[in-house]
């Protein structure tokens, strides 16, 4: 009997993880395209000028827990236009500095983006290129570094002055080396 009752139980869990996993994953398909039809209807609403609409429905998708990481990229990416074409550059430079975290080798393609859009892509990846050499240049290189230097040469003092300082041998000064023979003089 006890053994029955372990394979009922086995079969009750079984069966119950498995319409869990299915729920999930079924809500987890849903979801994708959810988002992807989001993108789309705010992708029409741009094209027929609606802005504010489409920018409103890409946030309220942004706001979504869950969202895939190619459905967040895709939606970034269309409300930093909308934020180009209402006018509002730092919002948009904003959202592509965004995008550049997400994908930094982000290329807009001219057949898919606007001109304007590619130029601003392109002035905020150069933005970022003169910043990192600023740093660069700001910090140097580790061997170009003053304080290595100073660091190398109080260590090499202090290690002379440690290795001359034990040469002591009683109160007498140890020599270091001893004196040469006298050279034996010669018949020249």
């Amino acid at each position: 009997m006890r053994g029955r009752m372990n394979k009922k139980t086995f079969t009750f869990v079984a069966t119950l993880l498995i319409t869990v996993l299915m729920f999930s994953m079924s809500s987890f398909a849903q979801q994708q395209p959810q988002a992807k039809s989001s993108i789309d209807q705010a992708r029409t609403l741009y094209a027929n000028g609606k802005f504010e609409q489409a920018q409103n429905r890409l946030l309220s998708l942004l706001k979504e827990k869950n969202l895939p990481k190619e459905q967040k990229f895709q939606a970034l990416i269309l409300l930093a236009e909308i934020r180009r074409a209402m006018l509002d550059e730092d919002g948009a430079r904003k959202l592509i500095d965004k995008i550049l975290d997400i994908q930094p080798d982000f290329n807009p393609s001219e057949t898919d983006y606007p001109p304007n859009f590619i130029a601003l892509v392109q002035s905020e990846k150069q933005k970022r290129m003169v910043k990192s050499e600023g740093i660069k240049k700001k910090h140097g290189s580790f061997f170009s570094n003053k304080y290595f230097w100073i660091s190398i040469g109080g260590t090499a003092a202090a290690t002379t002055a440690i290795i001359l300082g034990t040469q002591k041998e009683g109160g007498h000064k140890k020599k270091v080396l001893p004196l040469p023979p006298n050279w034996p003089e010669g018949n020249h």
